[in-house]
């Protein structure tokens, strides 16, 4: 009786611990705010993702607005994630980039800054799409598993190091500047 008071004790103060890592990423909208004249799409979200695993993400864009896309991950991942973008309407790779590159320059990586020599600042990196007609991307983020060490003993089986964060595809838009009636 004792051990199941225990456990259901244990039960009722870890399960808010795995609920916060859940609502922590949803949290992230509200300590950045979108750059002028772009505003967050509803489409962006916030997910918590588990290395070894590949995820997609389907973002359908309509004509009449421009979009900004910008990817965060926590840093438990070292920015060791490969994202792709597909354009659906015609199966063509429009993105495909690590997480982080050795030049860190513009364009060669989606998460980790760079430097910009238009304005002298470090910037994170965006891509933007301007749709002329409406259609859909799939967006496919791959976190790359951990590396493990090996072992020569056969008798010994190691498990699997996995690490859970939060990624979040921020979905930005706005009015597309050369639209019409």
């Amino acid at each position: 009786m004792k051990t199941k008071l225990i456990y259901i004790i244990a039960l009722v103060l870890l399960f808010p611990l795995f609920s916060d890592a859940q609502s922590r990423c949803s949290d992230f909208f509200k300590y950045r705010r979108p750059e002028a004249p772009y505003e967050y799409n509803n489409q962006s979200s916030s997910a918590v993702c588990v290395t070894g695993q590949t995820y997609e993400f389907i973002l359908p864009l309509t004509k009449g607005k421009d979009y900004r896309l910008k990817f965060y991950a926590a840093a438990v991942f070292n920015n060791k994630i490969k994202f792709k973008i597909i354009d659906e309407s015609t199966h063509e790779t429009v993105l495909d980039l690590p997480g982080e590159s050795a030049n860190r320059e513009e364009g060669s990586c989606v998460l980790a800054d760079y430097y910009n020599e238009d304005n002298g600042k470090s910037s994170h990196p965006y891509f933007d799409f301007y749709p002329a007609t409406s259609t859909t991307l799939k967006i496919i983020i791959e976190v790359l598993p951990v590396p493990q060490a090996e072992s020569t003993d056969a008798n010994i089986k190691r498990q699997k190091k996995m690490n859970r964060g939060c990624v979040t595809v921020v979905v930005l838009d706005k009015p597309a500047e050369n639209s019409s009636f």
